[in-house]
């Protein structure tokens, strides 16, 4: 028997027992439009949390050094660590670690009011050295960058953020213009481009930058930096940059096994490691859950073709009797178990696809389709018609044709 006489054969025979068709494709239909939807959703959900990520932290090849050993729990504050980075660590780090591309120091506080005119505000108040914004990926979307020089000279200048600029003066062209940050006057040089909202759920744009040392001396009034960003010249090599920097650390804080360090240090692709890890279990769960629904819909196959053999065997004695072979018995009944599965499967795949769709964008995410998924869920369609079509296939062909026409 040639294959396509058998699919022709097949889907005559599912054609002229609609219903019965209709009921053994709903399982499988299910199940596959699941576990595609699920991992579209799965794949927008990760991809929406490393960017994410990035905006929060820039790229995977910065890591962030803060006070605090490994007894301390939560955010560092100055009310729960020793203030132990200096700026000379900052400056040490630069200078020794052959891992290391760049640094840069930071303060920040955020309980300072900031004025313009008759407008206030609190937003976070960042200062940081003039390599950070390109450690981070921060750029501008008006004005400058904070320079070198505005470093060494103490300047009096700020950058903002999209959600300051439109609090403290609308509509209004920011450059140029004075804020006064508790009552110190600043000029505002730069508007940051937009970054959105962070892995939290907090805006990202309710900030200022201004240079480290204006921060230090004029505004803060502090000698110490609350952390210190490093840029890795191989990201691949954080381990070794990491225990190169904490050599450096523990002696210059004079630091001496057994004794807990007074810093830690925060490797983000560890830390993006451990978020995306949460939703990979979660969604290995949820796929398990759907292929074992799935298989469900198989036996739901199985267990209406067994019935249909039953109803069908005159047919199958007639074909025995005009010469067809147990061979050919069994390959048209595992074809009509095969087309059914993979049918189902593809009306399946194509619902998952727009339910995994209109999922993402109802969640305000962009749609992503993993192919090779869909890919999976196709053999997955085959594979069931195969396996729950067998043992119809198999009594039907075995079935006596002389007791088939007497029945």
């Amino acid at each position: 028997m040639n294959w396509y006489r058998t699919i022709t054969l097949a889907w005559r025979t599912l054609s002229r027992n609609r219903l019965r068709s209709f009921f053994m494709m709903l399982g499988v239909t299910i199940g596959i439009a699941s576990l595609t939807a699920i991992t579209s959703v799965g794949e927008a959900t990760k991809r929406d949390t490393i960017a994410g990520f990035k905006r929060m932290i820039g790229t995977f090849d910065v890591i962030n050094i803060q006070p605090g050993g490994g007894a301390t729990r939560g955010m560092p504050s100055l009310a729960t660590v020793e203030p132990v980075l200096k700026f000379g660590d900052a400056q040490a780090i630069a200078d020794e670690a052959t891992t290391v591309q760049r640094t840069a120091g930071v303060q920040f506080a955020f309980d300072i009011d900031v004025k313009h005119r008759d407008k206030t505000g609190s937003p976070a108040i960042f200062g940081v050295s003039a390599d950070w914004m390109q450690i981070r990926g921060f750029n501008v979307s008006l004005g400058n960058i904070l320079t070198e020089e505005d470093v060494r000279s103490l300047a009096r200048v700020v950058i903002i953020g999209a959600d300051v600029q439109a609090a403290l003066f609308g509509d209004e062209d920011p450059i140029g213009k004075t804020l006064r940050i508790a009552e110190i006057p600043f000029q505002v040089t730069g508007v940051l481009e937009s970054r959105g909202v962070g892995p939290g759920g907090s805006s990202m744009d309710d900030l200022l930058l201004i240079p480290v040392t204006t921060a230090s001396r004029r505004l803060f009034n502090r000698d110490y930096l609350t952390s210190i960003a490093v840029q890795l010249k191989n990201p691949e090599l954080a381990d070794e940059a990491i225990q190169e920097i904490t050599a450096i650390l523990r002696d210059r804080h004079g630091i001496v096994p057994p004794a807990e360090d007074d810093f830690k240090i925060s490797n983000p692709r560890a830390a993006m490691a451990q978020v995306t890890q949460v939703d990979t279990t979660l969604s290995k769960l949820l796929v398990g859950v759907v292929i074992i629904a799935t298989l469900i819909g198989g036996t739901v196959i199985m267990s209406l073709m067994l019935i249909a053999v039953s109803e069908r065997q005159r047919e199958i004695g007639v074909r025995r009797a005009v010469g067809a072979s147990r061979r050919d018995v069994m390959i048209q009944f595992l074809g009509e178990a095969v087309m059914i599965s993979v049918f189902g499967g593809l009306i399946g795949i194509a619902l998952g696809i727009i339910t995994g769709v209109m999922v993402a964008i109802q969640q305000q995410l962009a749609p992503a389709i993993l192919w090779p998924a869909v890919a999976g869920s196709v053999l997955l369609s085959v594979g069931v018609g195969l396996v729950f079509g067998l043992q119809p296939a198999w009594r039907a062909a075995n079935i006596d044709p002389v007791e088939a026409l007497r029945s």
